[in-house]
């Protein structure tokens, strides 16, 4: 069996089981296996790759996503744009932009494959946010940027944290 047709099979059978023991059941289960595949992830990461080595990593995933996201053609419009399109999304008190400085903040965690689960990760994870937001405003601002994390929720911060100096 191939496996394309393999893993459409078993995501059948997970849709299945939902409706027959309940939705959110369903959901968890389908959930936990993804969830304990990307700790251990993390977790060989930090064991087996050097610091530098793991941030370009995870800067590259999340260079990539950022390139395939809804937001990318908000680039287009500046910094000034960007900054508005993630206020409209964010908060305008959590997305501005003062001078050379852009200051970010997520008050829960976006990223679509561990939003929900684990709880926390290793901060090599939020590498791949902090690229995410690199290429955004690098796209914007047309040239290199600088882009720190100063906290993560994944992490056990209660909010993600960003400076962008342009």
């Amino acid at each position: 069996m191939r496996r394309k047709t393999f893993l459409g099979a078993l995501g059948a059978g997970a849709v299945a089981n939902a409706a027959q023991e309940g939705a959110s059941a369903g959901v968890e289960r389908q959930r936990r296996p993804f969830q304990v595949w990307i700790a251990n992830l993390v977790d060989n990461l930090d064991s087996k790759l050097d610091p530098e080595s793991r941030r370009a990593v995870m800067e590259s995933c999340g260079r990539a996503c950022a390139r395939r996201s809804s937001v990318a053609q908000a680039a287009q419009g500046g910094v000034d744009g960007l900054v508005a399109v993630l206020a409209k999304h964010l908060g305008a008190e959590n997305a501005s932009r003062h001078g050379g400085t852009v200051r970010l903040r997520y008050t829960k965690c976006y990223c679509p494959l561990v939003a929900d689960g684990p709880e926390r990760l290793s901060g090599t994870w939020c590498e791949c946010s902090r690229g995410w937001v690199l290429e955004l405003f690098q796209a914007a601002a047309g040239k290199p940027v600088e882009v720190e994390l100063l906290s993560s929720i994944k992490r056990g911060d209660p909010n993600c944290d960003f400076v962008v100096r342009l």
